[in-house]
């Protein structure tokens, strides 16, 4: 029977300070590499490197699986299909209408839901310059992720376009998929714009299913 290697330990106890750390998060992370480095220090300065490759190898696993899961979560329109959408919202459109201002159209969308109106929002990436300008973006923090958390909307019902897209066909495609109204004061006629993204915008106008919002005493309301 093979003999236990107590050269290890040493490596051992600082990796368990470490996970320690990562289970509490925030300072307690930090204070846990501290202590760990610090005992290595004096146990066995030789084992200092091989921690630091352990630990920036999980800390790349763990942050990475974390932004997939993100990034799964909160752009994926299909996986939405579960739930009973009445709107297919245009928000960049319609934010456009009260000078960007993202509490206005939260207060909008809001009085929807408590009327048992569902909606999904759909977002051009650009929205970010609105984000910016408004210091509403926290550092590495995703689109998807910030508008979710301003608005408070739940996972599967908030999609943003990949950089230098337009929203619009994401947003057409949708409601003639699952034959749900469109709010918007989009034309959805471009002469640049797919042919079958035409031809679904004309099956949702004969439908009525595009709807035009307008401003009513500086509220945003469904004409």
């Amino acid at each position: 029977m093979p003999s236990f290697d107590y050269t290890q330990v040493p490596i051992i106890i600082s990796l368990i300070i470490i996970l320690i750390g990562l289970t509490f998060r925030g300072m307690w992370l930090w204070i846990s590499l501290t202590v760990a480095i610090v005992f290595l220090y004096i146990a066995d300065k030789e084992s200092i490197v091989t921690l630091v490759i352990y630990a920036l190898t999980a800390s790349l696993l763990i942050f990475g699986y974390i932004n997939i899961k993100r990034g799964l979560n909160y752009s994926d329109p299909e996986k939405s299909d579960s739930t009973e959408f009445t709107f297919a919202v245009d928000a960049n459109n319609l934010l456009g209408l009260v000078d960007w201002d993202l509490k206005k159209f939260s207060d909008f969308i809001d009085e929807l839901e408590k009327d048992e109106m569902a909606t999904h929002l759909f977002f051009d990436y650009g929205i970010k310059k609105t984000l910016k300008n408004g210091n509403l973006l926290n550092p590495k923090e995703t689109v998807p992720i910030a508008l979710c958390r301003i608005l408070k909307r739940d996972r599967y019902n908030l999609t943003v376009s990949k950089k230098g897209h337009s929203a619009d066909p994401l947003i057409i495609r949708y409601a003639d998929r699952n034959n749900l109204t469109v709010l918007s004061n989009d034309k959805f006629d471009k002469s640049f714009d797919d042919k079958f993204f035409i031809m679904a915008a004309a099956r949702l106008k004969q439908k009525g299913l595009i709807r035009r919002v307008g401003v009513v005493e500086g509220k945003l309301t469904i004409m």
